[in-house]
């Protein structure tokens, strides 16, 4: 069952986000957050009092919290697999392997 979303001024929204007005301002204008979804004109007039979404913004920070770290366990399994790569092994079997891809 889909709830009608609650929309909190933004002192409000700024104390329940845990974040800055300085910093839900510039989500804001940078389009991070989107207007309709994550906030809208309490007046429906530009330049009138804007109201947020808290539980829409809070989806959106874990989807991009989710995304920025399976980001950088792909660039961490990268970096463990390009180390790997470069350790020397005394095994008969990978020598061999070794020496023939050197010679084709």
């Amino acid at each position: 069952m889909k709830t009608t979303p609650e929309w909190v001024q933004e002192a409000d929204a700024v104390k329940q986000l845990g974040i800055g007005k300085s910093t839900l301002r510039t989500m804001r204008y940078e389009r991070r957050l989107e207007p309709g979804t994550h906030w809208v004109y309490a007046t429906g007039k530009e330049n009138g009092p804007v109201t947020y979404n808290i539980a829409a913004i809070r989806e959106l920070q874990a989807r991009l919290t989710r995304e920025l770290l399976d980001e950088k366990d792909a660039r961490q399994a990268a970096v463990l697999k390009r180390r790997q790569s470069m350790v020397e092994t005394y095994d008969e079997e990978a020598l061999e392997r070794f020496i023939a891809e050197v010679q084709s």
